[in-house]
């Protein structure tokens, strides 16, 4: 049985789903490192306006359902916190096959990863390498349209901060040449995660990549 809710039920991004369990998994640590129950509940009410302070306009219903939060004491707890919560996590626009190649028009033979076998729920962007042209396909949502970014990607071993969740992980310089005026071009280069599906599970946060898209459209 689908446990995932409506359109009309789900409120939280990927993004915002991830910033919560990290909120959630401070509140493990803090049980497994402090016996002061003062400080403990100091740590949940912290994370918990944090997670009011990100999500300002929650209804009745859905700041219930984050409330309990403060109740979480153990790990099976948080597990089945965050179970439930992740039934209301608004999925990635899906794509079809067509989509991408209309999002791709200048590539050639594209490769492309498994569409059916993507969880849409944990993805705030798509992403995956075409071994073939030696470049990283990126789909995005931007400014309420699908928008498609490919990117020569250097795939030799580096860790560094990633541009998109802002991690420090195994990383490539991503370059996409992008236009800079009516008839010139220009390469912007970004480090960004190799692996896109980790990428997807540490994004906290739209912010960086709203920056990271500006920079590439602008």
């Amino acid at each position: 049985m689908d446990k995932r809710k409506t359109t009309e039920q789900a409120f939280i991004r990927n993004d915002q789903y991830n910033f919560i369990a990290r909120q959630v998994s401070h509140i493990i640590n803090a049980y497994a490192t402090v016996n002061h129950r003062d400080t403990l509940d100091g740590v949940k009410l912290h994370a918990f306006s944090k997670v009011e302070e990100m999500l300002p306009e929650m209804n009745g219903v859905q700041e219930t359902l984050l409330n309990r939060l403060l109740e979480i004491e153990d790990e099976i707890e948080a597990e089945a916190f965050l179970s439930e919560l992740k039934q209301y996590v608004i999925p990635f626009r899906r794509v079809s096959k067509k989509t991408v190649e209309k999002l791709f028009p200048k590539a050639k033979k594209l490769q492309l990863p498994d569409l059916n076998a993507l969880d849409y729920q944990s993805l705030s962007y798509i992403g995956w390498f075409d071994s073939r042209a030696h470049k990283q396909h990126l789909i995005f949502e931007y400014q309420g349209k699908l928008k498609g970014i490919s990117g020569v990607f250097d795939t030799s071993s580096t860790q560094g901060f990633c541009t998109l969740c802002h991690n420090f992980e195994d990383v490539g310089l991503f370059v996409a040449r992008v236009r800079s005026g009516k008839e010139t071009y220009v390469n912007r280069g970004n480090y960004i995660c190799k692996n896109s599906q980790s990428c997807n599970e540490q994004l906290t946060d739209l912010t960086r990549v709203d920056a990271f898209l500006d920079n590439l459209t602008r």
